[in-house]
């Protein structure tokens, strides 16, 4: 099961049941650059380093993969 959530918007988080023990949240600006994207589009993974002591490993899987390739 996946812990990433959709949302449209930064109030939303706190709509999600799993958010009721959280305490704050870290930085909600835009911080996937191009590069990053492009990265991940092609299967790379990155890591999320900003709450200083998780490190939150972020890739696409194999699906997610197949369906960018398919819109091409």
């Amino acid at each position: 099961m996946s812990e990433i959530f959709k949302i449209e918007s930064l109030n939303d988080v706190f709509n999600l049941p799993e958010s009721e023990e959280m305490l704050s949240t870290v930085d909600d600006r835009p911080n996937i650059t191009k590069d990053v994207l492009i990265h991940l589009l092609k299967g790379g993974p990155v890591v999320d380093l900003s709450d200083g002591e998780y490190i939150h490993w972020l890739q696409l899987d194999k699906s997610a993969i197949d369906y960018i390739n398919n819109l091409r």
